[in-house]
């Protein structure tokens, strides 16, 4: 098997096993709603305790002091939405996050396990995953 064979069966199993975010791990009833733009945004580091979710002409579309509901922000627009709901309640926005992080945490256990043991070495398999997270627009924060 070659490398961008090991790519495309990891990227298929991926798309059909995948997971809605938030729609799947949330558990909340009492949502604020957030405008998105509809386009890529970028969680960029903190900046003096604040966490900005940006374009890539720097516009920020949505600011916070809590990591978790700029990370939920932040998955829920891997498919670009107009809006997400946001749970009221922070506990319940970082088990949301926390819950998908493991769920992805997951895949990659398995896929380095399926790595090693197709390829009988370790190096590479930082990039590789990171190709295969990449086509399908997936990000690990």
């Amino acid at each position: 098997m070659t490398e961008k064979e090991f790519i495309q069966k990891w990227v298929d199993k991926i798309k059909e096993e995948l997971k809605r975010f938030p729609e799947d791990f949330v558990n909340s009833a009492d949502f604020e709603e957030v405008s998105l733009p509809g386009k890529v945004l970028f969680l960029n580091p903190p900046l003096f305790g604040s966490y900005q979710l940006t374009d890539e002409a720097g516009d920020t579309f949505y600011s916070t002091d809590d990591m978790f509901r700029a990370k939920y922000v932040y998955y829920a627009n891997r498919i670009k939405p107009v809006s997400v709901k946001i749970p009221v309640d922070p506990l319940k926005s970082y088990e949301t996050v926390r819950d998908y992080e493991r769920y992805l945490d997951g895949f990659l256990k398995e896929m380095e396990k399926d790595f090693k043991h197709t390829f009988q070495k370790t190096k590479g398999f930082k990039i590789i995953s990171s190709q295969i997270f990449s086509s399908l627009n997936l990000t690990r924060t």
